[in-house]
């Protein structure tokens, strides 16, 4: 299980190929978080907010003080050829829309939305697997038979199901935007037993 502060990241300029990891990497040696097992009565517990309703006023009475979520680990380390100019929470982007999770549940484009992660041969990778897995499972939907008759096709596998904001781990729940900014996603790792030498 791993808990996330979705900040939105600015990034700019590019990366040498020289040497991609080195120095950056013994740098990040040991500071790995060993996330807890996945555990869905956690995420039924979990608290989604500040615990103070959001907003307080400050104590001159001024101007509401927004509460958001601040990951203990700190900013997430991004692979070296994302250079990050400043962070911003949705919020602070769009400001005459409410930010949403799900947009549209037949159909996403990974692709277009996050160009500017492009250059990252990882977020590349990841982007392109989470496609790839969605095509896979969904792909009877997809078929000209199914076009053709106009059904709407029960989705298999939907990425968002993997991601928990303000709701409940059962099966079906939609995430929603949380203003507080923490959500947790269920991620899977695969351990293969062949080992390099």
């Amino acid at each position: 299980m791993c808990t996330f502060d979705f900040s939105l990241w600015y990034l700019s300029g590019s990366t040498s190929v020289v040497n991609p990891q080195g120095a950056f990497a013994e740098a990040r040696r040991g500071r790995f978080p060993i996330w807890p097992e996945w555990n869905e009565a956690d995420i039924n517990a979990e608290k989604w907010d500040a615990g103070k309703g959001g907003k307080e006023k400050d104590k001159s009475g001024r101007s509401p003080i927004l509460h958001v979520f601040e990951d203990p680990e700190g900013k997430i380390e991004l692979p070296p050829s994302l250079k990050v100019s400043f962070w911003k929470r949705p919020q602070e982007i769009l400001i005459n829309r409410v930010p949403v999770i799900v947009k549209n549940e037949t159909w996403f484009d990974l692709f277009s939305a996050n160009e500017h992660l492009m250059s990252s041969e990882l977020m590349r990778w990841i982007i392109s697997e989470i496609y790839a897995v969605w095509r896979l499972y969904n792909a009877s939907g997809q078929s000209a038979d199914a076009k053709a008759a106009n059904e709407v096709p029960p989705l298999l596998w939907k990425p968002w199901e993997h991601i928990y904001s303000l709701c409940k781990a059962v099966k079906g729940h939609m995430p929603l935007y949380n203003s507080y900014g923490k959500y947790v996603v269920k991620l899977y790792w695969m351990v293969r037993t062949f080992l390099p030498f």
